[in-house]
């Protein structure tokens, strides 16, 4: 069901404008909408908007202050109210000299966390130097020599030591695991061999020429120098947190005054000013109506009036519990009109109808429960409620046909089995897809019964005309099945008829005659045919039970025919994972498809706008 909503524009003092709006974000139930749909444009004219945030910037400062000390703030927005005595300047003047000492705190940390890199870097060189017990700095001075240090992938070295074993170049092997191979290249310093490096992607470290001693020395003193880097990291990172947690009081009532100035003044984007008032309208439900009413006109500085929009009322559906699930599949449609019928209750139980015939199994609909719910549980996402409850629905379909993780020899059937049944069940599809499409018109003519719109009424493929002379149609075939001949008396009426909706295409659409003759007359032959493939589309309830029935008849021989007990155990285990799966998916889809197709499309032309009230964020 939709919730009517009422129309407002509020005028008053600048004074009242963070009350004001601050009671409007704290309802979330209230959209705000440009002034321009309620007045004229010639008093437009006169207004202002004030396009500035001055918070936002404060805003951004208490943001960074919390991501010092990583910290999720979640403003309590009811702790603030209006007027208060905190001053504007005096948080700016907090957060600058906050964000100044935290600013100093987070170089010195940039600063170390290089060196601390650095560090690390020359710990593993040494660490692959240790072979090499010579002193670094008389490695250095060789003379008439070069030398390289470096890593080359393992799957590159036999290649690079073939290239170059016969030139006169020493190679030492320092270092080997799965993926590197660590190299000490010594060679002539006429030797160029940087090309054949350099194909041979050897990644070069260069030896620092602030140490001296063996590798094995330098190692350790090294080790000294990154712990005494790590613990003054960690020092300054607690002298962060010790000056945040001395001012944590003030941060947190500043931040939270802030995050609601922030939103305030992101709402007043969409305020017009004029010298001394503002003005702001929008669409609201009763009971915030009410409430902003009732502030407004118990003071002397505010105005709350109910004037026209200058466009239709958004759409706030709402429907409670068990229905609510179900909205996300009209929205996938299309948002309901707010003068039209919400189609979501109807949906719910149309949907798990479909899908439980078309998949009627106590066993595959207890694991599409069972999974639903518990994912649901989780994440809280609608698809997978809708997922749970159309397994429940599989179940009772499972009960009436007997069918237990597709065996049929378990539990006697309440109803019928499909495959013992086949015509009887094609049958009733078709008596369903009557019973639907009938349901469709009978909501199309509620709709423009609602919106008056009384010509359409009759004239519409959907309207009085369609649905009589569908069941006239429908009663004619009826009579001929039962006394093999058409009755004459119904001719005229479906002449009739059918004359009615070629008319509707002439009287409403717009252009030449002409051009409006042949248009209807297509549209009336599509029309025509879709009686009849709409409601031989519903033949699909039928199949899909007698298929689903099949198919683990397939697998169920398919196991008879296994060498032993546990291949065939298997089988079936496979087979009805496949089922569940990959049919149960093809099914969903399936039930889409008639909702859609064959439902929506007779009477649902979902042109709605949703609601979409002001809230705060981020």
């Amino acid at each position: 069901m939709q919730e009517r909503l009422k129309p407002f524009t509020i005028i008053s003092t600048k004074t009242e404008l963070e009350k004001i709006s601050k009671r409007i974000i704290d309802s979330q139930s209230v959209e705000v909408i440009p002034l321009e749909k309620i007045v004229d444009k010639n008093l437009l004219e006169r207004v202002k908007k004030d396009n500035v945030n001055p918070f936002q910037e404060i805003y951004e400062n208490f943001r960074n202050i919390f991501e010092f000390v990583e910290k999720n703030p979640e403003p309590k927005t009811w702790e603030v109210s209006f007027p208060t005595k905190i001053k504007k300047e005096e948080i700016i003047e907090f957060s600058k000299n906050l964000m100044d000492e935290l600013h100093i705190l987070s170089e010195r940390i940039s600063k170390l966390k290089e060196e601390k890199k650095y560090l690390e870097n020359n710990l593993n060189l040494f660490d692959k130097l240790q072979k090499i017990q010579l002193d670094v700095k008389n490695i250095q001075k060789i003379q008439n020599l070069k030398y390289k240090v470096g890593k080359i992938s393992s799957m590159y070295y036999e290649r690079l030591f073939n290239s170059i074993k016969n030139e006169d170049i020493l190679v030492l092997k320092l270092n080997e695991d799965k993926d590197f191979v660590w190299l000490f290249i010594v060679y002539d310093s006429n030797e160029d061999i940087e090309k054949t490096l350099s194909i041979a992607n050897f990644l070069e470290y260069e030896i620092p020429k602030n140490y001296s001693g063996t590798p094995s020395d330098i190692l350790k003193t090294i080790q000294d120098q990154l712990k005494a880097v790590k613990y003054e990291i960690e020092i300054i990172e607690m002298s962060i947190k010790k000056l945040f947690y001395e001012k944590r009081r003030y941060i947190y009532e500043y931040s939270d005054y802030v995050f609601v100035m922030k939103n305030i003044y992101d709402l007043v984007q969409n305020i017009s000013f004029t010298e001394d008032f503002f003005i702001i309208s929008g669409w609201t439900d009763q009971a915030t109506y009410s409430k902003l009413f009732h502030y407004c006109n118990s003071n002397d500085y505010s105005l709350l009036i109910e004037c026209s929009i200058k466009e239709k009322q958004p759409t706030l559906l709402k429907n409670r519990s068990f229905f609510k699930h179900f909205e996300f599949i009209v929205k996938m449609f299309s948002t309901p009109s707010s003068d039209e019928i919400d189609p979501t209750p109807i949906i719910s139980i149309l949907f798990l109808f479909f899908f439980g015939m078309m998949f009627g199994d106590i066993g595959h609909g207890l694991v599409l429960t069972l999974l639903g719910f518990l994912i649901y549980k989780k994440n809280k996402s609608d698809l997978f409620y809708v997922l749970g409850a159309s397994g429940i629905s599989s179940m009772i379909f499972g009960t009436l046909y007997g069918s237990f993780f597709g065996f049929e020899n378990i539990i006697k059937p309440l109803w019928k089995r499909p495959m013992d049944n086949i015509n009887y069940f094609l049958l009733t599809s078709i008596y369903f897809g009557i019973a639907v499409i009938t349901l469709a018109m009978i909501l199309n003519i509620f709709n423009k019964i609602k919106n008056k719109q009384t010509l359409e009424l009759l004239f519409d493929p959907n309207g009085l005309s369609g649905i009589a002379f569908y069941w006239i149609v429908l009663g004619g075939i009826f009579y001929y099945m039962r006394n093999g001949a058409f009755p004459k008396i119904s001719i005229g009426f479906i002449v009739a008829l059918i004359v009615a909706i070629y008319l509707n295409g002439i009287i409403f659409e717009k252009g030449k005659l002409s051009e409006k003759a042949v248009q209807s007359f297509f549209e009336l032959f599509e029309s025509l045919l879709g009686y009849l493939s709409n409601t031989l589309s519903f033949i699909r309830l039928g199949a899909f039970a007698l298929n689903h029935a099949g198919l683990f008849l397939a697998f169920y021989m398919m196991s008879q025919m296994a060498s032993n007990s546990v291949v065939s155990f298997v089988i079936l285990l496979l087979g009805n994972i496949l089922i569940i799966g990959l049919e149960g998916l093809v099914v969903f889809i399936q039930t889409l498809r008639l909702d859609y197709y064959e439902f929506f499309t007779r009477f649902f032309k979902g042109n709605g706008k949703e609601f979409n009230p002001v809230k705060y964020k981020f």
